[in-house]
């Protein structure tokens, strides 16, 4: 097998400028990306892409499906399904460009598909258990809060509960960005790592009481004892210093630098669910806590706003992509179908029609 053929590379290069820079993919999508065109080269020996045929896409969705990933593990269906898609757009570019639109047969990209029993199983997810607020509440009251990185920690937690920011949007909030005359965080998209890059102004959800005095608390004590900015990172990482006895490099309280990456707020998601004796919880499904506890207690106004909050233009797309219900939750609400109306079977109809009015705002 040759290392490279050079003639991919230049249009592969070329493809990954389209991607950034014409249709505006993040880094870490044009990465995904050429990692499947690698993964095609592997299989094709480096052959031109001006071979590409029926035959070599049947042979390469073939190919694909027995391999075996970095942990020895069969590729997943979701996996098999992603990189198809992939290596599908990158041709469905290549018949376009000037250089290989006589020369590729563009009718294999079809052949670039699983089947549609495949297809929807790699789109299957297993199907989240978000916590309740009463267990992120038993989560922040067992967390320790002595020091200054514990206060961060479990200020972090709340300050995720009542406003459902993505981890990774909260590693780049500076102190500025939260306001608390108005109660409401500014997700600046020229600063703070939004998803989209979208502009977000999120208003502190009256979800838990403790948590919104716990974030409280946190910003206070950061500003006053620990000196922030209003440019400085609001949940900043450690520091870290030498120490020239052990001759070992130490955490030593908090710097004022952001960190690189949501890695570490997983991490304390993580440890402080498990110490309160809870499944591992990501940040991310915190927001399906909130919208959960939303479909109970909002009206639908109230709802509108809080999917804004969410940064979401539609109400729908919260509805739909965080308010699956537990099982158990599922049981209760046929549960209790029925009962707000039992009260109202002998009132006349006028008094009827203003009661219903009322519950119904």
């Amino acid at each position: 097998m040759t290392g490279y053929n050079p003639e991919n590379e230049r249009v592969k290069k070329q493809y990954e400028e389209a991607l950034l820079h014409g249709r505006h993919r993040a880094p870490r999508t044009v990465e995904a990306v050429w990692k499947a065109i690698n993964l095609f080269e592997q299989f094709t020996d480096q052959a031109s892409f001006k071979s590409f045929g029926t035959e070599q896409a049947k042979g390469f969705k073939r190919w694909l499906t027995k391999q075996n990933s970095a942990k020895g593990q069969p590729l997943s269906l979701s996996t098999v399904r992603s990189t198809l898609a992939n290596i599908r757009d990158f041709f469905s570019w290549l018949v376009t460009h000037p250089q290989y639109t006589k020369r590729v047969d563009g009718r294999g990209i079809d052949y670039l598909r699983l089947s549609d029993n495949e297809d929807r199983a790699g789109r299957a997810t297993r199907e989240k258990i978000p916590p309740t607020v009463n267990e992120v509440r038993s989560v922040l009251e067992t967390m320790p809060h002595e020091t200054d990185v514990e206060k961060r920690d479990r200020a972090i937690i709340a300050f995720i509960l009542i406003t459902g920011v993505r981890d990774g949007a909260l590693i780049s909030l500076k102190h500025k960005d939260v306001d608390l005359d108005k109660r409401e965080v500014w997700q600046d998209p020229k600063h703070v790592k939004t998803k989209n890059r979208k502009g977000i102004t999120s208003q502190f959800i009256p979800i838990d009481s403790f948590a919104t005095e716990i974030v409280l608390q946190w910003l206070a004590y950061s500003r006053d004892e620990l000196g922030m900015k209003p440019d400085e990172p609001l949940f900043p990482k450690q520091r870290v210093v030498n120490n020239p006895v052990k001759l070992t490099f130490e955490a030593c309280g908090l710097s004022t630098n952001h960190w690189a990456n949501a890695t570490p707020v997983r991490e304390i998601f993580h440890k402080a669910f498990v110490a309160a004796g809870l499944p591992k919880c990501q940040p991310h499904t915190v927001r399906n806590t909130i919208t959960i506890w939303g479909l109970e207690n909002c009206s639908q106004l109230q709802f509108k706003a809080l999917s804004q909050s969410l940064g979401h233009d539609h109400a729908m797309t919260t509805y739909n992509s965080y308010g699956n219900l537990r099982h158990y939750d599922v049981r209760k609400a046929f549960a209790a179908i029925g009962e707000r109306s039992r009260d109202l079977e002998h009132l006349p109809t006028k008094a009827l029609l203003a009661e219903l009015t009322k519950r119904s705002n």
